[in-house]
């Protein structure tokens, strides 16, 4: 077997994952199912990241030298995610930094609030406003990330 269709195994499996969770969260966004929103959005982004550190390796490495030819000259904007992948991962962390400079307003966490107008960036952690996650005043567009992640499934696709 060729070792190269290992890795582009797994990262057809991690795409797929991705794709599904995608789906999920706009299911539960249209339901207005705040829980289930952030859960999937949250493994949206845990999928698509792992594609990028799939992908995203130096050419010269083992698994490099196998994917050069697949991804030589194919970029994907997928790195810009890792940052609230992080976030995410390192919650409590966030959550330290938050409450420390917490001085008395309001506080929201897990809301969507799509159209609403004047809602204070200090005053939350997570918050969907459309296809934007807004975390701690970062905003992150997931239809970009799920497009990036679409354009690397039609690469993989017209390779088989």
């Amino acid at each position: 077997m060729d070792k190269t269709q290992i890795y582009l195994g797994e990262i057809r499996t991690q795409i797929t994952f991705a794709k599904r969770a995608f789906e999920e969260y706009l299911r539960a966004l249209v339901a207005s199912d705040v829980p289930s929103v952030f859960y999937h959005a949250h493994h949206f982004l845990i999928h698509a990241t792992s594609i990028d550190r799939l992908i995203d390796v130096d050419a010269s490495s083992f698994r490099g030298q196998y994917l050069a030819s697949v991804f030589s000259g194919k970029t994907s904007d997928l790195k810009q995610f890792r940052r609230l992948r992080n976030h995410l991962e390192h919650f409590d962390e966030r959550l330290d930094t938050w409450v420390k400079n917490f001085s008395g307003y309001a506080f929201f966490d897990m809301n969507i609030i799509t159209g609403a107008k004047g809602f204070p960036t200090n005053a939350f952690l997570r918050a969907m406003d459309g296809y934007i996650f807004r975390f701690h005043r970062e905003d992150y567009d997931l239809q970009s990330l799920h497009s990036e992640v679409e354009k690397l499934a039609q690469l993989l696709d017209g390779r088989e």
